[in-house]
């Protein structure tokens, strides 16, 4: 399948609102915004996620709902994100019907006889440590990431301190995108640090 080769996932720890965030992505080119937030309530990530569901629609971008299974089926989300511990994600699969696009978290590729029928692309990271997510997995590096990509028939976008330094060496990895959180999030100008990103890709 085809997916957008930048996608920001929103930064709850960060000083500017998410939904600021994802329309400032999303109008710098983003073509995904991943809601993501481990502590906000169902309720509340459920409203969020409808309202920026609306407002990226007219930009040209989807949303993308981490982990919380329930929450995209209730919204109808068009892409769900899961980790390596949100479940059997043929199970998920058989959940959300045929429609929604899946995605997977790998780290390495020890996990990729275990990735099922139905997943679409693949998550695959940490490349470097990263400060947005404290309970990452070990860093595996431009090489790491190559490995993982030749090996899967499935898309990978990369994931993981990622920064528009990294847009040729995961191309030439045989990468489909970049997934960013801070680089964006924390950036001075978040438009301005999405336009950089697309281009960087456009050009490697």
């Amino acid at each position: 399948m085809s997916i957008p080769p930048i996608c920001f996932v929103t930064d709850a720890g960060a000083s500017e609102p998410v939904t600021a965030q994802a329309i400032a992505a999303a109008t710098g080119g983003a073509g995904w915004v991943q809601l993501r937030d481990k502590t906000m309530p169902d309720s509340d990530f459920a409203e969020l996620a409808r309202v920026l569901m609306q407002r990226l629609a007219p930009l040209g971008a989807q949303l993308v709902i981490n982990d919380r299974v329930d929450v995209a089926i209730a919204v109808g989300a068009p892409v769900l994100h899961v980790g390596q511990g949100d479940g059997d994600p043929a199970a998920i699969r058989a959940r959300i019907g045929p429609d929604m696009v899946l995605g997977l978290s790998v780290e390495e590729a020890s996990q990729l006889p275990h990735v099922p029928a139905g997943v679409d692309y693949l998550g695959v990271g940490p490349v470097y440590a990263t400060v947005s997510k404290a309970d990452h997995a070990a860093p595996i590096g431009h090489d790491g990431f190559a490995a993982i990509a030749r090996a899967t028939a499935l898309p990978c976008l990369a994931i993981g301190g990622i920064t528009a330094r990294d847009a040729a060496p995961i191309r030439a990895a045989g990468g489909a995108g970049l997934a960013v959180v801070s680089a964006i999030s924390r950036a001075a100008d978040m438009e301005a640090a999405t336009r950089t990103l697309v281009t960087a890709w456009s050009n490697a």
